[in-house]
């Protein structure tokens, strides 16, 4: 019986890891890399419906994100700042000398042949963004 144990086991094993599938997996052999330059002026505020909530944005046309990048593809984003990138969504935390202190994100989405970047500030203190870069990677 101890014999029969020890022979099970490995077909066990076998038989678990042959059932198995794999995930499914895309060779992403393609990228294209855009530069956003968003100046100060750019910035639109927004609010929601109740004019709460108040956020900056930025939208920009990319004709090489198109409905098959958008479903099968991948966009990755990145605020560009002193010879340094941050994946997006990026969030830093602020004090003043008065000792105020907030938040601020930013952040994107994307829609096909469209990617908006949004800045928002924990206080929603009208305090528009000022210009900023940002590098767009699009893979499939």
């Amino acid at each position: 019986m101890k014999v029969m144990k020890k022979l099970c086991i490995p077909f066990v094993l076998a038989f678990i890891l042959m059932s198995c599938s794999e995930p499914a997996t895309s060779d992403l052999t393609t990228k294209q890399v855009y530069s956003f330059r968003v100046k100060a002026t750019d910035w639109i505020e927004k609010a929601d419906n109740a004019g709460l909530n108040k956020f900056y944005s930025a939208s920009f046309s990319i004709n090489g994100l198109n409905s098959y990048i958008y479903d099968e593809g991948s966009v990755t984003t990145y605020m560009v700042y002193s010879n340094y990138q941050q994946v997006l969504p990026y969030t830093r935390h602020y004090e003043n000398f008065n000792g105020q202190k907030w938040s601020r994100t930013i952040d994107f989405d994307f829609s096909v042949k469209n990617i908006v970047f949004y800045v928002t500030n924990s206080d929603f203190d009208k305090d528009p963004p000022e210009e900023m870069y940002f590098r767009v990677v699009l893979m499939w």
